[in-house]
């Protein structure tokens, strides 16, 4: 009885840590090359597991890129809502929010996210996706952060809360594209200070809906 109740949560165990070690896997080649340049067959052989096992969990090599992009903007989350716990609640106007929000995210690393997601998503690689792919990723994240701003902010309406984030988002794919354009996505201290210049002039001209007087 124990061993037969056993056997599928070994197999559900196996198949998780194969499903972990080819993500790994992938994730470590982008980085290594800079963009998603690699066959089915280097990835199993990255990751320790046969060709048909790729298959088993994804339906083609794209799919693996794509869902290792949402893994890193699903950390991107987590280090949001880190920053928002470290950060002091408002008084529960819009323009403490505001504040809140922007905190966040100067706290992120984004530049790294930005270049890494850049040598992924590039119109220019081989894989011909979208050039509005970054944005699209971007886009993807909103939702839940104006969730996690809402929970901390309870005093507020949720649709009041999700503009600003939407607003601050959006720019933010906004400056992205403008950082790439200007710096290449070259991570040094000159190009940081390309970001921190665009960020802040995103947020100078966001803040202006949200007026303290």
């Amino acid at each position: 009885m124990t061993s037969v109740n056993l056997a599928p949560d070994r197999r559900a165990e196996l198949k998780a840590r194969h499903r972990e070690a080819i993500l790994a896997a992938a994730d470590s080649l982008i980085r290594e090359r800079g963009k998603p340049q690699f066959s089915v067959d280097e990835l199993a052989e990255r990751a320790d597991v046969s060709r048909r096992t790729v298959f088993n969990h994804f339906g083609s090599l794209d799919d693996v890129i794509m869902t290792t992009c949402t893994r890193l903007l699903s950390a991107v989350v987590d280090e949001f809502r880190a920053a928002t716990q470290a950060t002091p609640a408002g008084d529960g106007s819009l323009v403490a929010l505001f504040d809140e929000i922007t905190s966040a995210v100067r706290a992120i690393d984004l530049p790294t996210v930005v270049a890494y997601l850049w040598g992924v998503l590039d119109a220019d690689c081989e894989t011909g996706r979208s050039p509005h792919a970054l944005g699209d990723v971007f886009t993807r994240a909103t939702e839940q952060l104006s969730i996690e701003i809402a929970d901390r902010n309870t005093a507020i309406d949720g649709f009041e809360v999700a503009i600003p984030v939407s607003s601050l988002m959006n720019g933010v794919a906004v400056v992205s594209s403008h950082w790439i354009a200007r710096t290449g996505g070259t991570l040094d201290d000159s190009s940081r200070a390309v970001w921190d210049d665009l960020l802040d002039r995103l947020i100078d001209s966001v803040r202006t809906g949200y007026p303290a007087a």
